[in-house]
């Protein structure tokens, strides 16, 4: 096995549990914003950010803001940002972090795949 190989393997297999954490975290925060409020999981994407946004304090700036600039201007793709991401933090928050949660794992779980496959030893 060649050393680039190898390493693609590696990478791949390192992306794989990054994306599968994601969304077992995304998972995760799905099921701590449903349990002690139920209302709150009804609640658009996009407000639940709003209203328990992290990063506020440490910025003194709403980092749903932030994300909406690196998308338009950073990455100059303002499509991006809408209609896609809006379209998501449209959703209700329930539906949106169980689909991107689910949608990483799987990801995770291919990079995973594709890093640990070994080569078919050939008769």
């Amino acid at each position: 096995m060649g050393i680039i190989t190898a390493i693609l393997k590696l990478l791949s297999s390192l992306i794989g549990v990054i994306f599968s954490l994601f969304g077992l975290s995304m998972i995760a925060f799905e099921i701590m914003v449903w349990i002690p409020e139920p209302a709150r999981a009804t609640q658009p994407l996009g407000q639940v950010w709003f209203q328990n946004d992290p990063f506020f304090f440490i910025f003194q700036s709403h980092s749903i803001q932030l994300a909406q600039v690196i998308a338009e201007r950073k990455l100059q793709w303002p499509a991006l940002w809408n209609p896609g991401i809006t379209t998501i933090l449209n959703w209700p928050s329930w539906m949106a972090l169980l689909v991107m949660g689910a949608t990483c794992f799987i990801i995770g779980a291919l990079f995973w795949r594709l890093g640990r496959r070994s080569k078919r030893r050939t008769g």
